[in-house]
């Protein structure tokens, strides 16, 4: 069966991208990154590898890392397509333009540092040929393109890795392709920590979590505290609202007295910004992101030891007293009634 009959959805993206490692193969292959974000611990990083048959089927795909992934690694099930019209498939009803899944793989496992993805024989013409109306005909899996993710263990944080994905056929011919080395970050990331004014308002950046009061004194944490979450809507005449203090500031600067716990002696560097933004932290779009190269340029000389009236979107890069840790602190919401949602990245600086 040639591949040149059909109108390939699936694989219209190979032209692209870099080729195949042997162009005269009767299977074929690419791929793509799709995640354009920072690759860091426990984060998914997804791919798109594309196969096609000129002679036969595609039966197998394999995907082999330099680092075994972490839990969740592995192909999905699911290829998809573009619909052009409005369509029902398995009782869900997609307009022209939305992403349908489809399944191509039969079974999928994961094995150490491989991911192998068994094909099904047959799918949905549709899938092949566009032109075939949804449901009425069943073809050769000839092509497809499948989702591959790779989670980032702890044991890659600032090393590289690549993936080799390798396409067999029905034929017994195979093609593999190599990816570039990928960076993984060093950052460490923790997102939606709740914070409340005189509740857990109390942050430490080498765990990245808030404690309350008695967490602090009951674990002896006072050592370990950074910053302090104060919300008071005016402080002498002036707007304050949310805000945060270090434990050593000048006491003009904390809105609730008798706040600081005993022990807590840290003096944290912030500096506040109000237009940089992290399409992690924040959840979606501009694809924009802090990245390791922000925290080994930052440079916080003369820098305050707080940030006041911060709003949803602020954010605040900080480095610990210590010199061990720096951070950007990203605002996810605000509430007037004295709480606040933040988000964390956090970088180690020796």
């Amino acid at each position: 069966m040639k591949l040149s009959k059909y109108i390939m959805l699936p694989l219209v993206v190979l032209s692209c991208f870099a080729c195949s490692d042997d162009d005269n193969a009767s299977v074929k292959n690419d791929m793509i990154k799709k995640t354009t974000a920072p690759a860091i611990t426990g984060e998914k990083i997804e791919f798109a590898y594309a196969m096609g048959a000129t002679e036969g089927t595609v039966i197998r795909a394999e995907a082999t890392a330099s680092i075994a992934g972490g839990e969740g690694t592995g192909f999905e099930l699911y290829s998809w397509f573009t619909a052009r019209q409005t369509m029902v498939v398995n009782g869900v009803t997609y307009n022209g333009g939305d992403d349908v899944p489809i399944q191509t793989v039969k079974s999928a496992s994961t094995e150490g540092a491989t991911s192998t993805a068994e094909m099904m024989e047959t799918v949905d013409a549709h899938y092949i040929t566009p032109t075939t109306p949804f449901g009425t005909e069943q073809t050769e899996l000839i092509a497809a393109t499948l989702r591959y993710n790779w989670v980032v263990p702890e044991e890659a944080k600032g090393k590289t890795f690549h993936i080799t994905f390798t396409a067999t056929s029905s034929n017994g011919q195979q093609v593999s392709y190599r990816t570039p080395d990928y960076k993984v970050s060093k950052m460490d990331m923790k997102r939606l920590i709740e914070m409340g004014n005189g509740e857990a308002c109390y942050f430490s950046i080498a765990d990245m979590a808030a404690y309350t009061r008695e967490e602090v004194e009951t674990q002896s944490l006072a050592g370990k505290i950074d910053f302090i979450y104060n919300y008071q809507a005016q402080l002498g005449g002036y707007d304050y609202k949310h805000s945060f203090v270090s434990p050593a500031t000048d006491p003009q600067f904390i809105a609730l007295p008798g706040i600081v716990p005993a022990g807590a002696t840290n003096s944290t560097p912030m500096e506040q910004r109000a237009q940089v933004h992290d399409a992690q932290l924040k959840g979606d779009n501009p694809a924009v992101y802090v990245d390791d190269i922000d925290f080994e340029t930052l440079d916080l000389t003369g820098a305050l030891d707080y940030v006041l009236t911060l709003q949803k979107d602020d954010s605040a890069f900080m480095k610990t007293a210590d010199g061990k840790y720096a951070a950007y602190i990203y605002v996810n919401n605000v509430d007037d009634s004295g709480k606040i949602t933040i988000s964390i990245k956090r970088y180690p600086l020796n």
